[in-house]
């Protein structure tokens, strides 16, 4: 039986002081009682009950190399002897820019700042000041961060569909009264949107897999149309990369689907789990800022640690072979997950790539949009992901999983027959 007493007691404790016991909702859901952790070390998480437990949550998505990666103690440990944070610039902004500028396709300049949230806000920002629009469109099951504007619609009923409903309480209608929420997958639909609403879409924001929300894949000429389309009717086209930037590829979406949109989002795996974020793009979107239509601030963007570790990461991942790895770990776990399942007599698909996917029991074909996940069997998915933890191993609700740099073979001897202990079991 899996232990919780030591986690379930800080728990409450953090109960008194700390509103609703945790940081952010998100981390509520993933088991019954919020497991508490003492200390990591790459793919290893170790909780205050004293399991091992092996991370396929990454934390969240940013922990691409692993906890304690020695090239990131090392930046890290020589730049915390320079300065922590300047307020002013120095040299690892401009180091990292042209990294960043180098291995990203069609990106020609970048902007920093600390979370993903703040980038999609920035990237909306640019695209509102280039164009003097205010309306943009975003799609059911896309999570874009927590602001206002665009926490609309993100995990929508049936009876919701096509209606730009907001996530939760204290989101005021005028806030996302300029957001259009429309179904992924679906060009007709976009199209039909800038019909309806001529010279008044300043951007199109898309996840260009929809991680966040069942891995789903674009269709064939999906993401080429959105580029097409603003490009036609004067928007600006943005990818948010939070979670596929540096995931898929060390190019991110613009690598693996060969595409260039006007601007990207960065986030999560770009610095290997230090806050740092941005927005990445075409010079003739981002000089908005040097002209004087829109600006871009923030105390802490472009910070040394940050700078620091988002360099080191990108080094890293570079390494060759690196990608090849992560992504033959992922398929391996999903090939095992289909053979288990089909064994067993369970309908299930995997979807997404290698380095993040998704496993959606009760599906006999891969979701191509929100509407289509929510048809999947959520409650095995749960029952399954309570097993695995009996395994101790660590997964995240919803069906996503996180590969990274950190897991090896080694770590598929343990979880493989665990998955087909499990998967046989339910």
């Amino acid at each position: 039986m899996f232990k919780t007493e030591k986690s379930r007691a800080l728990y409450e404790r953090a109960q008194g002081s700390l509103a609703s016991g945790v940081s952010t909702a998100f981390r509520k859901s993933v088991t019954p009682t919020p497991l508490y952790f003492e200390r990591a070390s790459g793919p290893y998480l170790y909780d205050a009950d004293g399991h091992e437990l092996l991370d396929y949550i990454l934390a969240w998505g940013p922990l691409i190399l692993g906890n304690n990666h020695p090239a990131m103690n090392e930046a890290l440990r020589k730049q915390l002897e320079i300065g922590y944070s300047f307020g002013a610039q120095h040299q690892g902004e401009i180091d990292l820019a042209e990294r960043m500028v180098e291995v990203l396709p069609g990106v020609d300049r970048v902007i920093y700042s600390n979370t993903g949230s703040e980038a999609v806000q920035a990237a909306l920002r640019l695209a509102r000041g280039l164009t003097d629009r205010d309306k943009i469109i975003k799609f059911e099951g896309h999570y874009h961060g927590w602001m206002n504007n665009v926490l609309v619609s993100i995990q929508p009923s049936e009876e919701q569909f096509g209606v730009t409903t907001p996530m939760c309480g204290g989101q005021p209608s005028a806030e996302y009264a300029d957001t259009i929420t429309l179904p992924w997958n679906d060009l007709n639909a976009l199209e039909e949107a800038f019909k309806q609403h001529p010279d008044q879409i300043a951007a199109v924001l898309t996840e260009p897999i929809l991680v966040n929300a069942g891995s789903c894949m674009p269709d064939a000429g999906f993401l080429e149309g959105i580029i097409d389309l603003c490009r036609k009717r004067g928007a600006i086209s943005i990818f948010d990369e939070v979670i596929t930037g540096f995931r898929i590829a060390l190019g991110g979406a613009r690598e693996y689907f060969g595409l260039e949109p006007d601007l990207s989002t960065y986030a999560k795996a770009v610095a290997g789990g230090y806050p740092m974020s941005a927005v990445g793009g075409r010079k003739a979107v981002m000089d908005a800022l040097d002209a004087g239509r829109t600006t871009h601030v923030g105390t802490y963007n472009g910070s040394p640690m940050a700078t620091t570790a988002a360099l080191t990461t990108i080094n890293v991942l570079a390494e060759p072979g690196t990608y090849e790895r992560m992504h033959g770990h992922g398929y391996a776990i999903r090939k095992a997950i289909e053979e288990a399942s089909a064994k067993a007599g369970h309908a299930v698909v995997t979807t997404g790539t290698g380095t993040a996917f998704s496993v959606h029991f009760g599906l006999d074909n891969p979701p191509r949009s929100w509407r289509d996940v929510l048809k999947a069997d959520a409650e095995k998915y749960q029952r399954f992901r309570v097993a695995m933890l009996e395994h101790h191993v660590y997964l995240a609700p919803a069906g996503r999983w996180y590969v990274g740099a950190a897991h090896t073979d080694r770590e598929l001897e343990r979880l493989l027959p665990a998955l087909q202990e499990v998967i046989g079991a339910l």
